[in-house]
Formats: C-alpha cells, structure tokens, sequence
C-alpha cells in the first residue's frame, strides 16, 4: 500500500486537475513557504493531491494563508477500492446501502500513519469526497484536531455502516467550516454535515460550483477568517 503526500516546500509540478464531475487542465507552481499550523488535506474522489492542490481555490488560500502548512494525502491504492477513492461505492450499488461499518478502515488506518509519522495537526481539511472521509476518520479515530473544513461535501448516506458510527458519536465537537457552492449539484450536502457538528460555521457561496471558493468569491474573505480564528494571525 503506498503511503504519499505533498507539502509545499520547494515544490514545483505541472498538474492535470481532475474532479469526480469533470476536468479541467492547467500549468500550477507552488512556491516555496512554511507554515507553523498544519492543515491535512484529503482529496476528492477520482482525484489526487496533485489536483487539489492545484485547483485555483487551493492555490489562492494557500497563497493567502503562509501561517499555514497544508499536507496533500493521497489515497491508499487497495484493490478493493476504486482507483483514487478514499472509500469504495457500496458492493450492490449506490442503491442499495452499505451496513459495513469497516468499509473505510485501509484509509483509516492509512491516516493514522500520516499522523504519526507527519503530525500534529492543527486541522483536517477535505474537499468533495474527502470531506466525508474527513468526517469518517474524525469519528472513528483517536487523532483530534482544532478544525476540520469541509468544502463541497456531503455524508456516505450510502454507507448506513459509516453513517451509524458517525451518527453514534455526533455531535462532533471538532470546530467545523461546511463549505458549499450554490451551483453545486451536492449543495445538499452542506445541511447534512451541519447535522452532525456541533455549531458549525456554514459558508454558501452563490457563484461557486463544485470547488472551493475563488479569491474574487464573495465570501472568500469569510472562509480566511475562520482558519484565522482563534490563532495568533490577522488578516
């Protein structure tokens, strides 16, 4: 199984950015920075670090945000997940839903190793896919973080068996962003995971679609001000 991830230091690549919905393609540099707050970052779904780290929202909260240290995970190759998922869909489906409450545990047991061997962490963050990962590994894991933002996520409601542990120990006392775009076909997703934080800070966008927010997006600034909250950075 491989265990691989990005930081920010020195790095410099050319990505294909590829999303569970679609895909777009673009040259992305990462210049060198460090940060004192680390920040675990999931992917989505069919993606890679490379492609969340280069999305456009990404590149610009990382631009914005040099207090903070992002770790780009990449999800365990297992063959019995699809290629790129944290999780795979249900054996029968998505129509028929998954009592197995293991069903996530190679990735688990995946981010635990991560956070052993790169951590602490201040914060976890995911994006599409990730984001239930996020809530799933939260759940069901030892590790606490100050944070978790969630952008364009949802719950594994086709996972009754990841949904019933999650429901178990909600709320989830974990400071929680549940980011979504207006455009978003999983716009839904935003009131599913408010449903299992407690007193979560939610940011709808009007403009986004299924990404995280632009610098030009009318509630970028919001999204900035809650990483920065309860640390010693200003904006």
């Amino acid at each position: 199984m491989k265990v691989r991830a990005l930081n920010l230091i020195s790095l410099i690549f050319l990505a294909t950015l590829t999303g569970c919905t679609g895909s777009q393609e673009g040259s992305v540099e990462a210049e060198a920075y460090t940060g004192e707050l680390k920040i675990l970052a999931l992917h989505g779904g069919g993606d890679t670090p490379e492609g969340l780290m280069g999305q456009p929202g990404m590149q610009d909260m990382m631009s914005d945000l040099p207090e903070f240290e992002f770790f780009f995970a990449d999800a365990p190759n297992d063959d019995s997940m699809c290629h790129q998922c944290w999780y795979a869909d249900p054996p029968g489906g998505k129509g028929e839903p998954n009592e197995d409450r293991t069903w996530a545990d190679i990735s688990i047991e995946y981010l635990d190793r991560i956070v052993e061997e790169h951590g602490p962490f201040y914060g976890i963050l995911g994006y599409s896919q990730g984001s239930p990962m996020a809530t799933v590994y939260i759940a069901n894991s030892n590790t606490s973080f100050e944070k978790a933002f969630l952008f364009n996520g949802y719950l594994p409601t086709t996972h009754s068996g990841l949904n019933d542990t999650i429901n178990e120990v909600a709320p989830l006392s974990v400071d929680a962003l549940i980011f979504g775009g207006g455009n978003d076909v999983f716009i839904f997703g935003a009131d599913e995971l408010a449903g299992v934080y407690q007193e979560p800070t939610i940011i709808i966008s009007s403009t986004a679609d299924h990404h995280l927010p632009f610098s030009d997006d009318e509630v970028y600034a919001d999204v900035l001000a809650f990483f920065r909250q309860g640390t010693n950075a200003t904006l």
